[in-house]
């Protein structure tokens, strides 16, 4: 039988990443958590789009055995969960746009009210703070990653776990299940690790998106070029990410290379003692993946407008004294 105290500190080690931001950061913020929970029903679209994808590909014939069942479930899943990641983006950006009309409209009727509607402002503007690209990223990438890491490992979980409460009688069997891809940790241990990473990646990912579809809508009315340029563009993440069109650009090709290679890690797995590999390299990705979105966008991340109204709520309030409000 599963210890009690394996089952608990494998569940702590996959879904402590997202759980730990959706319960202090996300959970005390009402917009917030209803983005997160909007970004985890895109993750079960993603799904059911790549299980239908897999469905079509495995009809063509050599697609299940080797390489050809390895891309047949790695590609599927990648481009879906791209595809729903910037549609999720993108309506989220025509929803905030919605939001803020709404409150420059409550804004000129309340100055037309009143003479002294500073307060109000303040509010309002408190309001549109918390709307801001990083904290929604966070909000949603947590609540993507949270609903992923249980569709990943929430089945071996509960099966492990299981096994303590199955009376007498029922087939569950004694002790640890050890897979011969990983011989030297149990089962739960190691999903536990590919799952805890990945949300962690899921987090990077989203904010990435948000980063490459927010400088994407600012620049559309340059000129970006062809398709092609703008894909071979998304491939030169590693020279940085400018604030511009190439730099949205330049994140979301991040995304997808970054993903894809992530997927291709676990290949390992289906080898023996294959944890081995995969587990280093995955961890090596999580630690590149991080690198390269932290240097690239590094003091530019949120756009110019919300950086002058996060600015405009920290500086004075014009009389000398200070407008104290709590920044999220």
């Amino acid at each position: 039988m599963t210890s009690p105290a394996l089952t608990l500190g494998s569940a702590l080690l996959a879904f402590s990443p997202s759980l730990s931001l959706l319960l202090l950061f996300v959970s005390p913020k009402p917009q917030l958590l209803i983005l997160a929970i909007c970004s985890a029903f895109a993750y079960l679209i993603s799904a059911l789009l790549s299980s239908a994808l897999w469905w079509l590909f495995s009809l063509i014939p050599g697609s299940d055995d080797g390489w050809g069942a390895l891309l047949t479930l790695v590609l599927p899943s990648v481009l879906c969960q791209c595809i729903v990641r910037c549609g999720f983006v993108k309506m989220y950006f025509r929803v905030e746009d919605v939001i803020r009309r709404s409150v420059a409209k409550h804004e000129a009727e309340t100055a037309a009210e009143s003479h002294d509607h500073r307060g109000d402002h303040a509010e309002t503007n408190a309001l549109q703070l918390q709307l801001n690209d990083l904290a929604c990223a966070l909000a949603s990438g947590a609540g993507y990653a949270f609903l992923h890491s249980l569709f990943l490992y929430g089945t071996l979980l509960a099966s492990e776990s299981g096994e303590q409460y199955t009376s007498g009688g029922g087939t569950a069997r004694e002790g640890t299940l050890y897979q011969a891809s990983c011989t030297a940790l149990p089962s739960l241990i190691n999903g536990a690790l590919i799952s805890g990473m990945f949300s962690i990646l899921d987090v990077i990912w989203m904010c990435s998106v948000f980063y490459g579809m927010r400088r994407r809508s600012i620049y559309s009315t340059q000129h970006n070029g062809t398709m092609s340029k703008s894909i071979i563009e998304g491939m030169m993440f590693w020279n940085g990410l400018p604030d511009s069109s190439k730099g949205g650009n330049a994140a979301l090709g991040l995304v997808v290379v970054s993903h894809l290679a992530a997927s291709l890690a676990l290949a390992p797995n289906a080898t023996a003692e294959g944890c081995r590999i995969s587990l280093p390299l995955l961890g090596a990705i999580v630690i590149l993946v991080g690198v390269l979105f932290v240097r690239g966008v590094g003091g530019h991340y949120l756009p110019q407008d919300q950086r002058r109204r996060i600015g405009g709520m920290r500086g004075d309030d014009g009389g000398g004294g200070r407008i104290e409000h709590h920044v999220d």
